[in-house]
């Protein structure tokens, strides 16, 4: 019995070991600072703000435009919402 306590022991230990190192794996990677990681969109007060339009297709039929902040999305009957902002295309 005490041989099956000793695997536990040892276990045990290996897995803090790796987590130990995965974690100093992961904090040594470069990563922007968390202000450099959000985009900037400038001053809400000066940027224009964007008018509501309904669904448009573009000339060709691929692309529809999304009526809360006009991005342009592709037509794909697996695709309801704009990519940029989440609002149901259709």
């Amino acid at each position: 019995m005490p041989g099956a306590w000793i695997w536990i022991l040892v276990y045990v230990l290996a897995f803090a070991l790796f987590q130990v190192l995965l974690y100093r794996y992961l904090q040594g990677q470069e990563r922007p600072p968390l202000d450099q990681a959000t985009p900037d969109y400038g001053d809400t007060e000066r940027a224009r703000p964007r008018t509501a339009v309904a669904g448009v297709e573009t000339d060709d039929g691929e692309m529809i435009r999304c009526p809360r902040c006009g991005a342009y999305n592709e037509r794909d009957p697996a695709y309801t919402y704009c990519k940029e902002c989440v609002q149901r295309l259709q």
